[in-house]
């Protein structure tokens, strides 16, 4: 399992799985950016394209900000998550070209999805007294768990194992490559003082 966890894919400089995560949740994502750009049409019972979204619409009964047109918070997390699968489509491409600029790319996306998720969910935890309830009173407790703490707390899990597996390299990296230009250096200077100790004799 902890192979699994770390393997790169063949011909690849990330684990599968990270590979595949990717690539779900930017689909994933750009849909959820659609929903909450082209609502009310997406809400169910706005038009035909409520029809692709009925997933989105169980959460959205369930989860108040989601069915609201006019929420300003889903709307400017849709506009930041923009900014987020623009970098896992990069970081797809860049892995597909073995770039050395993959693994940090990946990183720094999933960092992101990770605190975006995390403040979201954060905003409805202990609300204020006189806060507007934007979870449905009327939902089970259970609902309320699989749809909307369960569902969103894929993306905070996925992305922090993301960050997991690829912390050690990122570190190792870094600190390979101080530790070589360091060593470089001394290197030089070793070289300098011989060649003075020489000339000197």
């Amino acid at each position: 399992m902890t192979n699994c966890f770390y393997r790169c894919a063949p011909g690849s400089l990330l684990p599968k799985w990270v590979i595949i995560w990717l690539v779900v949740s930017t689909v994933l994502c750009i849909m959820d950016v659609f929903y909450t750009m082209m609502r009310p049409l997406t809400n169910r019972g706005g038009g035909w394209l409520s029809i692709f979204y009925e997933p989105w619409n169980i959460y959205a009964d369930v989860d108040y900000r989601y069915a609201d047109p006019k929420d300003l918070v889903t709307m400017a997390t849709g506009r930041v998550m923009t900014i987020e699968l623009v970098m896992n489509v990069v970081a797809v491409f860049l892995n597909n070209r073995q770039s050395r600029h993959t693994v940090l790319t990946v990183f720094t996306s999933s960092a992101f999805v990770f605190w975006k998720t995390v403040w979201y969910m954060v905003l409805y935890i202990r609300q204020p007294e006189g806060t507007p309830e934007y979870i449905n009173p009327e939902a089970s407790l259970l609902r309320q768990i699989i749809v909307f703490w369960i569902a969103d707390g894929i993306w905070v899990i996925a992305p922090l194992l993301v960050m997991i597996a690829l912390w050690d390299r990122l570190a190792k990296n870094d600190y390979n490559e101080v530790h070589s230009s360091e060593e470089e250096e001394f290197t030089k200077k070793d070289l300098a003082s011989s060649v003075e100790t020489d000339a000197s004799a």
